[in-house]
């Protein structure tokens, strides 16, 4: 059985619709940003959808650690289910571009791990990111007050005068939305390595862009990282988002990109009409 992992901060009434919808052939762990707009009231209601588990933990600053935190929770939330096969990270604002029979069909006996996969030594500007300590989880860079992007730069150029360099390899790096078989799933948060991985992550600016990469680094799974994480996305139109918010205009591309789920899709569009008819068709 497929599990949904799914991590949501705005839109509940859009978010209980696609749990709504997707509940129904697949099972739902969620959870709401305890500093969004979502209350415990309205998780409490997500949680009475059959097949939907939601919780409300984490305040999650964007960059930080606690979405992680967070993903990786409703992970062992979802392995706690013996039903479950195969697991699916997406945010509330992506869903299946197929049927749910059709994903069902598509990973049966797959052991293969979807997502992107990248090499760090191909972008060394990059290399700031787990090379200095960084505090998103205590400060909130997306606050465009003067006072938290003081300091968020300050900390960063500190670190360069004083010749601060943490002893950290990551030689992945990629996207956190990905599907991967409950195998690979157990040892990504239950491993004794990666439980060390995730513990020194915690100063790395986003961290979650580098642990799924990294926790199957030299290991058996290595081999069955495909690079493709089956997900449609546009980054080349910033005047639209980044990425960019599908209408249904974009159903022809996304039908022809072979993938399995697309982001973002407002859950009271035209298109995500579409898409959830084509969910519950079979």
């Amino acid at each position: 059985m497929q599990a949904m992992i799914i991590t949501a901060y705005r839109d509940a009434e859009g978010t209980e619709r696609m749990l709504r919808a997707l509940s129904r052939h697949a099972l739902c762990f969620v959870h709401a940003d305890a500093k969004g707009e979502i209350t415990a009231a309205q998780v409490k209601r997500m949680n009475g959808i059959p097949g939907v588990r939601a919780i409300r933990r984490y305040k999650v600053n964007w960059g930080s650690i606690h979405h992680l935190y967070a993903l990786c929770d409703l992970i062992r939330m979802a392995l706690d289910d013996p039903r479950v096969t195969h697991l699916h990270l997406i945010s509330a604002q992506d869903f299946p571009c197929v049927s749910a029979g059709e994903l069902e069909r598509r990973f049966e006996g797959d052991e293969r791990i979807h997502m992107q996969m990248l090499r760090t030594a191909d972008y060394p500007e990059l290399e700031h990111r787990w090379r200095h300590y960084h505090f998103m989880h205590l400060l909130n860079y997306r606050d465009m007050s003067e006072r938290a992007q003081n300091w968020v730069g300050r900390i960063d150029r500190w670190q360069d005068r004083l010749h601060i360099s943490r002893r950290l390899s990551l030689p992945g790096k990629g996207l956190v939305w990905l599907s991967l078989p409950r195998e690979a799933a157990e040892y990504a948060v239950y491993a004794e390595r990666n439980l060390r991985l995730l513990r020194r992550l915690r100063y790395t600016y986003i961290p979650e862009e580098f642990f799924f990469q990294n926790a199957f680094e030299g290991t058996g799974w290595q081999q069955r990282i495909t690079g493709d994480a089956l997900r449609f996305s546009v980054w080349d139109e910033p005047e639209r988002g980044t990425p960019a918010l599908l209408n249904g205009e974009d159903l022809p591309a996304i039908d022809a990109s072979g993938c399995l789920f697309c982001r973002k899709v407002d859950a009271h569009s035209a298109l995500y009409e579409q898409l959830e008819r084509r969910w519950l068709s079979e």
